[in-house]
């Protein structure tokens, strides 16, 4: 999958430089990404340190939150968001699908996981109007097309609202993508393999020459 949607600059070194593992700096490389405050729903849900537990392939995969087919359809759009490169793990690499339906089932309150389930149900309702199918059975081109096209409508949609109005009124595309991100870059994978992992204890250097540093990432702490 060639394409990078949404998230094209998570690619580059400079980007990565701006993320480290502490939860702090997870949610503000969330919300510097996504260019809003991280919604509470996904504070919670990194605060509470939740994470994906099953870790098993997609067929195998027995989502708390999701239906079987919804957990799929959540996996192919965070994989989209943030796909497998080269040099670091796509989304369903690192089970971001499984994070979002963890922290949806038990780090989201009822009136959180019903707005989530209305604007799921609306995503799905589009794509048929779209495409005529399911988003799963669309291919990944139209797949990837369909999402930035929503993307683009939903920031100019929340660009002139302030931050109180955008806890209410974020849109599902935006949410999602909130999410995927923070399941992302809290995951023990990228934090050991995607930034710079030295586990603790480790000897502490007071000045650290930055050529020494691999690749000039951040440290995941």
């Amino acid at each position: 999958m060639a394409d990078v949607f949404l998230f094209e600059s998570s690619r580059s070194n400079h980007a990565l430089k701006l993320i480290k593992m502490t939860r702090r700096e997870v949610i503000k490389a969330t919300a510097l990404i996504t260019g809003y405050a991280v919604s509470g729903s996904v504070l919670t849900a990194l605060m509470q340190g939740c994470s994906a537990r099953q870790k098993v392939d997609l067929s195998k995969w027995q989502p708390m939150f999701f239906t079987k087919e919804q957990g799929l359809t959540v996996a192919a759009m965070s994989e989209h968001i943030l796909p497998y490169t080269k040099s670091s793990p796509g989304a369903t690499d690192v089970f971001v699908h499984e994070f979002i339906d963890v922290a949806l089932a038990e780090c989201t309150d009822e009136k959180g996981q019903q707005k989530f389930k209305d604007g799921f149900a609306q995503f799905e309702a589009d794509c048929q109007r779209e495409y005529g199918k399911p988003f799963l059975q669309c291919d990944e081109e139209q797949q990837l097309a369909f999402m930035n096209k929503l993307d683009v409508a939903a920031r100019a949609l929340v660009k002139p609202l302030t931050r109180g109005e955008l806890a209410e009124k974020l849109p599902f595309i935006l949410k999602f993508k909130e999410m995927t991100i923070a399941g992302y870059f809290s995951s023990k994978e990228v934090a050991m393999n995607v930034l710079n992992y030295d586990p603790v204890p480790g000897k502490y250097v007071g000045c650290y020459p930055l050529a020494e540093v691999k690749d000039g990432r951040s440290w995941a702490l």
